[in-house]
This record gives C-alpha cells, sequence and structure tokens, in this order.
C-alpha cells in the first residue's frame, strides 16, 4: 500500500501544489505478509487537459485539433497497481479529448474534473470481475484559474464509490495509503512551525531595510522547514522496516501556475538507469531526458 501525500507549498514565493509518493508496489500473500514487486513503480501522473469546439474535429483520423484550452492536472494512486495504470491511460485518452457540443468555450473546474475522475472509476468497476478485491484510492489535483484544488476519489469492494472535492491553502495535507501515522507526525510539526512562525510575524519589526529582510529571510526558512520535514518523514517511513508495503525512493510531482499556465515538473531520483539519460529520441543526434528540478532519494539525502 502506497504512500501518497498532496500539499500545498508557498516556497521561494511561488504557490504550487506538491505530491510526494513512494515507489513499491506489493502484493499480499496468504499469510498477510508482502511480497515486493517492483521499487521502481511510477504513482505520480501528469495529465493534460485539452478542450475542443465541435466543429474542430478531423474526421479523417478521428482526433481534435487546435483546442480552445489547456491546462495539466496531477494525480496521484495508492492500492491495485493494475487497476490504477488502467484508470489512468483512459483518463489521459479522455480528458485530452474533452469537446462542448453544446456550443460555447466552457473550461473544466475542479470539481468537475473530480467528479469526471470518479464517473469513470465507477464506469470501471462496475464492469469488474470483482477478482483480487482490488482498491483503489486517487488523489488529483490542479489550478482553476488561480486557485489550487485537491481531490479524493476511493473505491473499495465494501464501500464502492465516493469522492470529495476541496480548496486547497497553506493547512492542506492529504494523505492516502498507510498514512495514518504519518498524517498524526506531520500534523503534529506543522502545528509547531506555524505557531513558531505566527509569533515570528506578530513580533516588532526594526524599520529598517535590514529588519525587513532578516524577518522575511526567517519566514521563508519556514516554508523550507516544513517542506523538508515533510519529505524526511517519508523517507523515513519508505525507510522502515514496520512498513514493508512502503519502499523505493521518494517520488515529487508539482504543479505550478506559469503565464496563466499550469506547468508541472518531476524531481529526478536516484534511479540512474531510468531517468532516460542513456536514451536517445533521434539516430542521427542525441535528444535524450535531462531532469532539471530538485533531485530526491536516498543517495541525495
Amino acid at each position: 500500500m502506497t504512500l501518497l501525500c498532496v500539499r500545498l507549498e508557498n516556497s521561494f514565493g511561488v504557490p504550487r501544489i506538491t505530491a510526494l509518493a513512494d515507489t513499491r508496489a506489493t502484493i499480499r500473500r496468504e499469510d498477510g505478509s508482502y511480497k515486493v514487486l517492483s521499487d521502481t513503480t511510477a504513482k505520480l501522473f501528469a495529465i493534460p487537459i485539452r478542450c475542443h469546439a465541435l466543429d474542430n474535429c478531423e474526421p479523417v483520423i478521428g482526433n481534435w485539433s487546435n483546442p480552445y484550452f489547456e491546462t495539466t492536472i496531477g494525480l496521484g494512486f495508492s492500492g491495485s497497481c493494475f487497476e490504477a495504470l488502467t484508470i489512468i491511460a483512459h483518463l489521459r485518452e479522455k480528458l485530452s479529448g474533452l469537446v462542448a457540443p453544446d456550443g460555447g468555450f466552457p473550461k473544466p473546474t475542479g470539481q468537475g474534473l473530480t467528479n469526471f475522475v470518479a464517473q469513470l472509476c465507477g464506469s470501471y468497476f462496475g464492469k469488474h470481475s470483482g477478482d483480487g478485491k482490488p482498491d483503489l484510492f486517487l488523489l488529483v489535483f490542479g489550478f482553476e484559474d488561480d486557485n489550487p484544488w485537491i481531490g479524493r476519489v476511493e473505491w473499495t469492494p465494501e464501500a464502492k464509490l465516493s469522492s470529495k472535492f476541496d480548496w486547497a491553502n497553506d493547512g492542506t495535507l492529504e494523505v492516502i495509503g498507510q498514512g495514518h501515522v504519518f498524517k498524526q507526525y506531520a500534523a503534529d510539526w506543522r502545528k509547531r512551525i506555524e505557531k513558531h512562525r505566527q509569533r515570528l510575524s506578530e513580533k516588532p519589526v526594526s524599520t529598517t531595510a535590514d529588519g525587513h529582510f532578516e524577518r522575511d529571510l526567517e519566514l521563508s526558512r519556514h516554508y523550507v522547514a516544513e517542506r523538508k520535514s515533510t519529505e524526511q518523514e517519508m523517507l523515513d517511513q519508505i525507510d522502515s522496516e514496520f512498513a514493508c508495503s512502503i519502499g523505493g525512493v521518494l517520488q515529487r510531482l508539482e504543479l505550478a501556475v506559469r503565464n496563466e499556465t499550469v506547468v508541472a515538473g518531476f524531481t529526478r531520483d536516484d534511479r540512474v538507469y531510468l531517468d532516460g539519460g542513456r536514451c536517445s529520441a533521434t539516430s542521427e543526434h542525441l535528444l535524450t531526458s535531462i531532469p532539471i528540478v530538485e533531485v530526491m532519494g536516498r543517495a541525495n539525502r
């Protein structure tokens, strides 16, 4: 069972929705223990959203061109890998070809996208054999205009389908998977960090430029401390011998708004053999993957 958390960050002056997840995939044996299948599973995804007018269809090849609106949402999962990756594949196909058959140029909303994901999950599991008693927990997140949001979609054989939607704020921390202990720790140290930050904000400050600079610098350190505390607790959970179904390395996906467009950035981790840097997409020249964001993983801590 994955450990996945999503929260809102504002470090370095850039509001971002940040998702963290481990990379282990397991199955449960009959005796209740876990068998590790892989420590290199992807559990965080950036999903492109494209909206099209009905008259922009190209019937010869059956696709849509020239979207009138584009954005990106993030998605992370915990639960049955086969079901999760199947649903994510369907979502990528459907959400990249949204159409407005009644005319106009409607834009997707956070609530609407959460409902879309939930309805597709319900349709999928409605035709599922039920073998293996699969369950699935999804966190979907993005920006509506400049407003961050997080949706939660769950399906279990017992409770069936449920979903909820919330706007994100500085106190938001959504956790799925084996996250109950993590969330208790997180709530404690986030409360202590916020309490100290509040005292610092209310402390009289020298009217000089240096005084304002020192206070702003200390406040910015709080955001960095909170971010690093979250990551360290995730790493501790990954390394814990008591969390057998959590492992691999730490992944991070960040969404931010740049020039009215939502952009996604994945971190590089210490699995060099999977970073794409040894592959080329052309035989004539080197055309490869170069992650340019902060490095994550055990070897880099």
